[in-house]
């Protein structure tokens, strides 16, 4: 007798404090996805190289590129070829950013005005490749969706920039897949026209983790233009040198 009720005792715990949610599972929280899409693509730090291609219906221009970045608020990016625009770097510090010119062996400090501007000539901003803005703490999300993952990605969430934070754009909409890798990104006006999308394919492992090779943006506004960027090699979450996001090394 008294085991029937030690298990019914147990039953009833059991029903009274369900087993939670699985860590996965589909009650995560947009914010939630959106800071694990986050650590997935940016991780604490990275580094690597990339080619990064222009294509315009009247040229094309390619770059080789090596970069640094720690968290949201230090980046170094630094052109290795072609020849004529070797050793032109960047270098992000918070609110701040410079740009080095070897010919003339000039440092000019940047305003935080231009970071949506386009970086270099390319359909990316200077925001996007200086990893200025960060997804999770400058936006508030919202899930739209839900989709199985056979349709190629399983989340699609809005994101709407917080009105204290230096944000042009009127909304972004993510679809993230199982794995926290995104899948599409889009970006909208103030006036919620779409102007540009950003794809995410070739995902290979990086270590444990997968990654997205290839990221293609396509400028809606300017039809035929593109710009694809093709990580060579990339790290993450290793320590970096103290003065690895410095003037000295900026201008080295």
């Amino acid at each position: 007798m008294r085991k029937i009720l030690a298990v019914k005792g147990l039953l009833l715990l059991l029903l009274a404090f369900p087993a939670a949610a699985p860590a996965d599972g589909p009650d995560l929280s947009a914010t939630e996805i959106i800071r694990r899409m986050e650590l997935r693509t940016r991780g604490e730090s990275s580094q690597g190289k990339l080619s990064l291609e222009i294509v315009a219906p009247t040229f094309q221009r390619r770059l080789e590129i090596s970069f640094w970045t720690q968290g949201n608020e230090k980046a170094l990016v630094r052109v290795t070829a072609p020849s004529r625009e070797a050793g032109i770097g960047w270098l992000r510090l918070g609110d701040l950013m410079w740009n080095y010119f070897p010919k003339v062996e000039k440092t000019i400090k940047i305003p935080p005005s231009v970071m949506m501007q386009p970086w270099n000539g390319s359909d990316f901003t200077n925001d996007d490749m200086m990893k200025a803005s960060s997804f999770v703490t400058d936006y508030r999300h919202r899930l739209l969706r839900t989709r199985p993952d056979a349709e190629g990605y399983r989340w699609e969430i809005e994101c709407v920039p917080r009105p204290d934070r230096p944000v042009v754009w009127g909304k972004l909409i993510f679809r993230v897949n199982a794995d926290f890798l995104p899948v599409r990104q889009e970006f909208y006006d103030e006036r919620g026209q779409l102007v540009k999308s950003l794809d995410f394919s070739d995902v290979r492992k990086v270590g444990e983790r997968p990654f997205p090779h290839t990221w293609t943006m396509t400028n809606l506004k300017k039809p035929g233009c593109r710009t694809v960027i093709r990580y060579r090699e990339v790290a993450f979450d290793r320590t970096l040198p103290e003065d690895t996001f410095s003037l000295r090394r900026l201008s080295r």
